[in-house]
């Protein structure tokens, strides 16, 4: 065939022949979307729609070629919020008020783990465990700076 092809990808045009864009088409690096410059027709067309390189298009789609971008995955925001108000719980006035919060959003992480695969279970957990191991001493400082303000 006269000519060369152009191919767009990623904002990027390079020139190829016939054979080297049937190869990127059969190695899954050439996707449905670019555009490619057809050296006969004169025009740009979706790779799609291009007759020579049509059958190895269908050929990499079918074999898993070209991957997807990957999933986004779902996060248990319950749990990681549990696990910075327990660590917070060391604070001295606030100590109380987020080793509580701390219980009750470990709680909800839990919950919300079971439903998520498990993801965010350590994290639900260990903010459990800071809450709680942090609440005496929390409550303590807490009382005690109470009294004082009020004497």
């Amino acid at each position: 065939m006269a000519g060369q092809f152009v191919v767009t990808r990623n904002g990027r045009d390079s020139f190829c022949s016939q054979d080297e864009l049937l190869k990127l088409a059969e190695r899954g690096l050439l996707s449905r979307g670019d555009l490619v410059y057809h050296p006969v027709l004169g025009r740009w067309l979706y790779a799609r729609e291009v007759e020579e390189i049509k059958a190895q298009l269908a050929r990499a789609a079918t074999l898993g070629l070209p991957v997807g971008p990957a999933l986004p995955v779902a996060s248990n925001g319950e749990a990681v919020a549990g696990f910075v108000l327990g660590l917070l719980g060391h604070l001295p006035l606030l100590g109380f008020v987020c080793c509580v919060l701390g219980i009750y959003f470990s709680g909800r992480g839990l919950k919300r783990a079971a439903g998520l695969q498990n993801r965010g279970h350590g994290l639900a957990v260990a903010g459990m465990v800071l809450s709680i191991v942090f609440l005496v001493p929390a409550t303590a400082c807490s009382a005690l700076v109470l009294t004082g303000l009020l004497q």
